[in-house]
């Protein structure tokens, strides 16, 4: 008798933010954004096929004190409707 072996996804989503204050110290936002993105991106396809990207959230100029950033909402709110 074969059984059948049901194989789990795993969906990911990335998070990626510079602070204002990053890019007042010297640090340039938009290289900075395009480098964690390439980064991670390639993390995750290494991860195996199990592993899906489901979406990429990012917050430029934002302070990390607080939870009050558009993208890491929606993020909180996709996750929290599956």
């Amino acid at each position: 008798m074969l059984e059948r072996i049901e194989k789990k996804t795993y969906k990911i989503a990335i998070y990626i933010r510079l602070s204002k204050e990053d890019a007042d110290r010297g640090f340039d936002e938009s290289e900075s954004i395009k480098n964690q993105k390439t980064l991670l991106t390639e993390y995750v396809e290494n991860l195996g096929k199990e592993y899906m990207l489901i979406d990429i959230y990012i917050d430029q100029g934002y302070t990390g004190t607080n939870f009050k950033r558009p993208a890491f909402q929606k993020m909180v709110q996709d996750i929290e409707n599956r």
